[in-house]
């Protein structure tokens, strides 16, 4: 257990304090809750209507029915009914006489489910099982005092079986079994508020064709109504006087608290919980369920819900923590509400036990609201997110069929090997390319010009007129720019030896600033530079550097270190020396690993980059690199380094059980590629990346182990292990 609270402190000072932080963004929010509590009850005493009963005489008895022999005590504003400690006394008797009455009033007397005896004038005129029950369901009890010339004396009866409670007033009713009151009321809107807005999202689903997460906001708006309405009925009415009614009363009330948590919890945590939250409730609903049976257990019963409601509650914020280490999407707000949530569970708990039911009743009310809003917050958030980038889902899947194409275009530039057939094939390609990504594209105009001593020389013109490619070199050079484009034009740069030596100028293109085309436009202008410096530096030799300089130049345009190639190849080359296999063959593998996620380099960077989860569109995108990795390095066949490196590129994503992007299980995923994926997700998981902090080398290699069989290749896991406790030892050794 210490060490589970030591990890839970190492966590939160990992993260510098900002878990401290939000912590007490928390805590804020329940002072504002506070605060609110406080600003209602002064604003009703406040503008109290003046029809408090007091001025009341009382004393404790051991006799309930009997009236005390002892002196009386004076119960007022200022003198509260006093709770003697260590005194045990089973019954309290009150009386006051009531000056004439010139009309009749109903007297409202509200206790702690107290059977209650009360007599005017000596005679009994209400009973509520003061002779049969230790305690009953409501807690609203009423007699009418009819309209008097003469004094008349009220004599009550409690018995005590929880706590002392005893207030009273004068109805504005002149029906004795019922009274609204504003927690009544409040209940009674929360319902109808809910009910309004189940029937409207329902609707609107139907209208959509799609399930909207608010319908189940509704339904604990609703809930949240109905369990107000009869946590408040108990003070409303003595119509449900049985002892059973105690049982609803709680089950609701404790429900109410959970409900929210758990349907919170649910919204945002994995499904491996839904069991566990099926389990809390049920034991709440059991215990509350069983609560009417006697005064003890009613008490136990409290006490041991609110601990449970308390323990799941710091769970769950808990459980919240590893949300914001991730960065995950909306985890800020979630680790704030969950953790407000638990200091309200600790609050509500103490109010339950301590029998201060109006704070209990505003402990489990209105942060189940704030919950409510906060869920509704994140569901309009996606849904709004869902709305305004719904054209953008389509062009995410129109974007990852063109992978394909970018794909082959870049593979076609490479193959170029001479400066002409390079221009013809780029703008032929371009416009290919252009026309698939969309239909619209087909009218697009273009030309190529050399850099000379005198200018610039037009070697090819499709239906450009007064193209001045100097201006365009001009501005390149002052904006420090590649490439430029606009809505409706892009410019490609290409420069020989740091000076301009070409411009690939294309015009009427259509829709030319949106976010998927500039990324394949950036896409092909890196295939493209890349061609253009093999040629003009005679590198037809030497595609392992070319290829390895786009690699690096992929990494470290998607945010990450070039180091976590080299790391990669460095694991790579250890376990292949490690298998038998030769040092050139090892050297070879251990370079081609260093290519496995080129094909990154058309994936867009607001993807790559984006914190929190994606999309399913976004997913699909993403997956689509293995195989645009593939496409490209495979043209290369002949070249037993990059034929390696497409094989790695290709199933590096693959899991052993069969799980993964090909679907290929255990050996039947090539060795080479089972290696590189144990390197590359150790470094990945060893390093900090935007959506993540660096784990700790244990917890990667318990990661491994875990995993070996489900994801890596065992055998391999075992080895690479081997090297990390050798080269770790040596390293000791050596210090």
């Amino acid at each position: 257990m210490v060490n589970k609270f030591l990890q839970i402190y190492k966590k939160f000072k990992d993260n510098n304090g900002g878990l401290f932080s939000l912590i007490g963004v928390s805590l804020i929010i329940l002072a504002l809750s506070a605060a609110l509590y406080v600003v209602g009850d002064y604003s009703s005493t406040f503008y109290d209507d003046g029809s408090g009963v007091t001025s009341w005489t009382y004393n404790y008895t051991d006799n309930a029915g009997a009236v005390p022999k002892n002196q009386m005590r004076i119960l007022n504003t200022q003198n509260p009914i006093i709770t003697e400690a260590g005194v045990k006394k089973s019954a309290l008797y009150l009386v006051k006489t009531f000056e004439p009455m010139k009309k009749s009033k109903t007297l409202v007397v509200v206790t702690d489910h107290s059977p209650v005896l009360i007599k005017v004038n000596g005679k009994e005129v209400y009973n509520n099982q003061f002779e049969s029950a230790e305690f009953v369901g409501n807690c609203y009890n009423a007699i009418k005092l009819n309209a008097s010339t003469r004094e008349q004396e009220v004599e009550v009866f409690l018995k005590l079986p929880l706590s002392v409670r005893f207030d009273t007033y004068f109805s504005g009713s002149d029906n004795t079994a019922f009274t609204v009151t504003t927690n009544l009321v409040v209940g009674f809107i929360l319902l109808i508020l809910g009910l309004a807005a189940l029937i409207f999202f329902i609707v609107l689903s139907i209208k959509k064709h799609m399930r909207l997460k608010s319908i189940f906001s509704s339904i604990l708006l609703m809930y949240v109504g109905v369990a107000l309405t009869i946590l408040n009925l108990s003070e409303a009415t003595y119509i449900f006087n049985a002892p059973f009614w105690l049982s609803v009363k709680t089950v609701a009330a404790h429900l109410t608290l959970i409900l929210g948590i758990v349907c919170f919890s649910a919204r945002l945590l994995k499904r491996r919980r839904h069991m566990l939250d099926i389990l809390v409730l049920v034991i709440i609903a059991v215990f509350a369920g069983v609560s009417c049976v006697s005064p003890l257990l009613f008490v136990l019963s409290e006490t041991v819900i609110s601990l449970i409601a308390l323990a799941y509650a710091v769970y769950t914020a808990y459980s919240f923590v590893q949300f914001v280490i991730d960065r995950t999407l909306y985890a800020v707000p979630a680790f704030v509400t969950s953790c407000y949530y638990a200091f309200v569970s600790l609050f509500a708990g103490l109010f339950l036990i301590f029998r201060v039911n109006s704070l209990y009743a505003y402990a489990i009310t209105i942060p189940t609201l704030v919950l409510i809003g906060v869920i509704e917050f994140i569901n309009i958030s996606e849904y709004r997110y869902m709305q305004k980038n719904s054209d953008l889902q389509e062009q995410t899947l129109r974007y990852g069929e063109s992978v394909e194409h970018i794909s082959n275009f870049i593979r076609n530039m490479l193959m170029c090997d001479d400066r002409d057939k390079f221009f013809d094939t780029a703008v032929r390609e371009l416009s290919t390319l252009l026309e698939d990504y969309n239909s619209e594209n087909s009218d697009v105009r273009y030309g190529v010009g050399l850099k000379t001593e005198n200018g610039y020389e037009e070697i090819i013109n499709n239906g450009l007129s007064g193209c001045s490619y100097e201006l365009i070199g001009k501005n390149s050079l002052r904006n420090n720019k590649e490439f430029i484009f606009s809505e409706t034009y892009f410019d490609f740069i290409l420069k020989k030896e740091s000076n301009i030596n070409a411009v690939i100028h294309f015009e009427n293109v259509v829709n030319g600033l949106d976010v998927f085309f500039i990324n394949m436009i950036e896409t092909a202008y890196c295939g493209l530079e890349t061609a253009y410096q093999k040629i003009y530096n005679e590198q037809q030799d030497q595609l392992d550097v070319i290829f390895t300089e786009l690699a690096e130049n992929t990494e470290v345009d998607n945010g990450y270190s070039p180091e976590h190639l080299i790391h990669i190849a460095d694991y790579a080359y250890i376990l292949c020396s490690k298998l038998g296999m030769s040092e050139e063959e090892a050297n070879r593998v251990s370079l081609a690993a260093k290519l496995h996620d080129i094909g990154k380099m058309a994936i867009p960077k607001s993807i790559l980059n984006k914190e929190g989860r994606l999309t399913k569109e976004e997913q699909v995108v993403v997956s689509c690199h293995t195989k645009f990795g593939y496409l490209i390095l495979s043209a290369y066949s002949d070249d037993l380094f990059l034929s390696d490196a497409a094989v790695i590129a290709r199933y590096h994503h693959e899991r052993y059980d069969g799980k993964g992007t090909n679907g290929l299980k255990g050996e039947e995923i090539p060795l080479i590629a089972r290696i590189t994926t144990v390197c590359d997700v150790y470094d990945a998981l060893v390093s900090e990346r935007s959506y993540k902090k660096a784990w700790s080398k244990g917890k990667a290699q318990n990661y491994l182990r875990e995993n070996a069989g489900i994801v890596f290749d065992p055998k391999l896991v075992e080895i690479f292990l081997e090297s990390l406790a050798e080269n770790e030892k040596v390293k000791q050794e050596a210090e």
